[in-house]
């Protein structure tokens, strides 16, 4: 076989590989992708684990996929589709009593938790402010090279260029930190909830709901908007 030259080999082709692959090629870089399966997409790959049954065999959420990415490698066009799942999740109490999060009602959502809790259920729309509130902060900084220097420093300027109070920017630095755990008791009385809200802060860390930075992950997920992306006739720019 005669030599190939490449300006870059990407090894995986996961997600991530593709997406920098594309990128590189996008820069008229060429390039080589080595994947030792037989289909590409890593853990976004749907196969049929059992007969009949198709299913993704490791990724589980879309929405953390960046509007910029959907946008530059045109993947609508060539046929990213959305269909969001509503309602998203949700929990069951020890006494039966279901809780359920409906992503396009949130007045529904308070109902479910009032049923649980009438102090929960009058707390949750601010929580659901304060995650926006910090998300608004740290959105803009995904897609950065990291800055040499204080990276505390860095976010308290993003969060003041993002008109944050000093409040907000306190919340900011705790939950970079904080367990997801005590974050939620906080927050929260009934423990049904608490446990419900927590998974998503220790979901693929493989750490407990008292370790010190799950907040951190339960925070990333309220990044994710490109499920609404997809949908929307026009995409935001990050």
């Amino acid at each position: 076989m005669s030599a190939t030259r490449y300006d870059a080999i990407v090894v995986g082709g996961g997600h991530n590989g593709l997406v920098c692959a594309a990128y590189l090629a996008r820069a008229g870089r060429r390039v080589c992708v080595l994947e030792r399966r037989h289909v590409l997409g890593g853990a976004c790959v749907t196969e049929e684990l059992w007969p009949g049954y198709r299913v993704s065999r490791a990724s589980y959420v879309l929405s953390l996929l960046q509007p910029r990415i959907i946008r530059d490698l045109r993947l609508v066009e060539h046929g990213l589709r959305v269909r969001v799942c509503d309602p998203s999740w949700g929990t069951v109490t020890a006494a039966g009593q279901p809780i359920v999060f409906w992503e396009g009602d949130p007045d529904r959502t308070q109902a479910e938790i009032a049923a649980v809790s009438a102090a929960d259920a009058a707390r949750y729309p601010d929580w659901e402010r304060m995650l926006e509130h910090v998300a608004a902060v740290l959105r803009p900084l995904l897609l950065l090279e990291p800055p040499p220097g204080d990276a505390m420093r860095t976010l308290a300027t993003a969060a003041r260029s993002a008109g944050l109070r000093r409040r907000d920017l306190a919340d900011t630095f705790r939950m970079m930190t904080m367990s997801v755990g005590d974050l939620l008791d906080d927050w929260f009385e009934n423990d049904a909830l608490k446990g419900c809200l927590a998974s998503t802060g220790v979901v693929g860390v493989w750490a407990g709901p008292r370790t010190p930075g799950t907040a951190y992950n339960l925070l990333h997920h309220a990044l994710a908007v490109a499920c609404e992306a997809v949908q929307s006739a026009s995409l935001p720019a990050w």
